[in-house]
């Protein structure tokens, strides 16, 4: 283990660990002003540099491989540890603000390694504030996306990397029920909300009984808030992807003859794709925009305003909320603030679902 020091942003020194024999980089912050001396190195992790933003939220950079997926784990006593989030690199350095870092004397971070073993095929959503919905001004926009209301989530989740397939739904249900069935690494359809949300159940129970769940966690479908925070992966642009102003055919599977913001006309393939196909959001989720519509949690009914603290909608309805845009959803139905609704028994060929594993309240 090589020990390496520096002076903080604030005078007093803090520590970099270089964790040169394993995969990660194991660093800490501490006092009131946190600070990274950066520069050290290991096996892929190149710490790059720090600063505090000018509302006083720390931040790093490191070097970042184009493509490839970095846990960002925390601890305050380097004993117990819990992820924060899943950054993709896009082949230089990659900032990271930790928003809740004024609230501690000390934090340790580590990149690369996740906090436990990482469930198949789901990434780490980490808690944090945005704005959902969309301005009056953003072309496309419904009625129904206002009013913007400012979200707060405070806890995490492991959201599913891609959308449910129908391999994934056939061997926890026992039968497929879509229509495009050639091949069964495309995504489940034909899935109403109601079957979605027993798949949900049945997963927690095929998981908890093969000891693969920790103990007080379930599977279900995404809150919309969740669902709308993990599309925009940080952006308040129309789209979590791409430059996020515009979309194109060569970005989603939707009908890409009618784009969005500028971009060219393209094809309409007018059926699904393989998840994965396209590529992931800055948090590593695939296809948020396009494919299949999504299944969420929540009754349908008007955004608030204001400002809410972990919103599950409202306390009854007649339609689920539907999200994200299918494949033969036009450039402006497959936006991050793109709502629609459907009654929970509905089915179509362009609606699945993908899950959340969160710890059951």
């Amino acid at each position: 283990m090589k020990l390496i020091s520096s002076t903080s942003l604030a005078s007093p020194q803090f520590i970099l660990w270089a964790m040169v024999a394993l995969e990660y980089a194991l660093f800490f912050l501490g006092a009131t002003s946190p600070a990274l001396a950066a520069g050290g190195t290991n096996d892929g992790v190149l710490l790059v540099d720090e600063k505090l933003s000018p509302a006083g939220l720390y931040q790093f950079s490191f070097a970042a491989k184009a493509g490839q997926t970095y846990p960002i784990v925390m601890s305050v006593d380097l004993v117990n540890w819990s992820p924060l989030t899943n950054v993709v690199g896009l082949g230089g350095p990659l900032w990271f603000t930790d928003l809740e870092a004024p609230k501690f004397r000390q934090r340790f971070y580590q990149i690369g390694v996740p906090a436990t073993p990482t469930p198949t095929n789901l990434v780490f959503v980490g808690p944090g504030i945005f704005t959902m919905g969309s301005p009056e001004s953003e072309e496309g926009r419904n009625s129904t996306e206002g009013p913007q209301t400012v979200v707060t989530l405070t806890q995490g989740f492991w959201m599913g990397k891609y959308e449910v397939t129908q391999e994934e739904y056939a061997a926890v249900t026992g039968t497929n029920v879509s229509w495009y069935t050639s091949d069964l690494k495309l995504p489940a359809e034909l899935v109403s909300w109601i079957l979605a949300t027993n798949y949900c159940h049945q997963l927690t129970e095929k998981e908890r009984a093969a000891g693969r769940l920790p103990a007080g966690y379930i599977y279900r479908l995404p809150t919309e808030a969740e669902w709308e925070y993990a599309c925009r992966a940080g952006r308040t642009t129309p789209f979590g992807i791409g430059d996020g102003t515009s979309l194109s055919s060569t970005q989603a599977n939707f009908d890409g003859t009618f784009p969005y913001g500028g971009a060219a006309p393209g094809q309409y393939l007018s059926r699904t794709t393989r998840p994965g196909r396209y590529e992931p959001n800055a948090w590593g989720l695939y296809d948020m925009h396009g494919n299949v519509s999504e299944w969420c949690q929540d009754w349908f009914g008007a955004y608030p305003g204001g400002n809410v603290t972990d919103p599950k909608g409202p306390a009854t309805g007649s339609e689920r909320v539907v999200r994200g845009g299918g494949y033969p959803s036009l450039g402006k139905g497959c936006r991050s603030a793109e709502r629609d609704s459907r009654r929970p028994g509905y089915i179509s060929v362009f609606y699945g679902f993908r899950v959340v594993l969160t710890q059951n309240p």
